[in-house]
């Protein structure tokens, strides 16, 4: 088990983190939207590479901090909500929309990185990735989303 975390709830230092790092994530993918719709391309290029960066690194940090722990029915145990359809929903919907964006917005950076030229410029696949882009934004969206009331009824009460 990790040491306790630093916002004075139940979660370790990971836990904690992972939360934090949601309210940094979600106003940067809204700034490289605007980058990308502005037509400021290799900025879009540049923040999306180091968000795969980041959260790769995140994520599997926190996959690692979950098996350690006995997964999060274990880490959260100790909520007033452990066990109720409320806390369970979140959980499980916060993992479908994570796994969703994450089968979404991988294989696009993949793909655009061949796509696209660098610096990127706009051409035939632009249509697509802009259909792909929108559907993982709003994945990664309600995954950051649904992190924090998920954070909160697991481990602040």
């Amino acid at each position: 088990m990790l040491p306790q975390g630093f916002l004075g709830t139940r979660g370790d230092i990971l836990m904690d983190l992972v939360v934090l790092s949601f309210l940094v994530i979600l106003p940067v993918l809204v700034i490289s939207w605007r980058a990308a719709r502005g037509g400021n391309y290799s900025q879009h290029r540049a923040i999306q590479i180091s968000l795969v960066l980041v959260l790769a690194v995140a994520v599997g940090l926190f996959e690692l901090d979950l098996k350690l722990s006995g997964g999060i029915f274990e880490l959260t145990r100790e909520s007033s909500y452990a066990g109720t359809a409320l806390l369970n929903g979140l959980i499980y919907g916060h993992t479908l929309v994570a796994i969703g964006s994450t089968l979404v917005w991988v294989p696009l950076v993949i793909v655009s990185l061949r796509k696209f030229s660098n610096p990127p410029v706009s051409n035939a696949f632009g249509p697509a990735h802009r259909m792909w882009g929108r559907l993982g934004m709003l994945l990664m969206m309600a995954s950051g989303l649904s992190a924090v009331p998920l954070y909160y009824l697991g481990f602040a009460v």
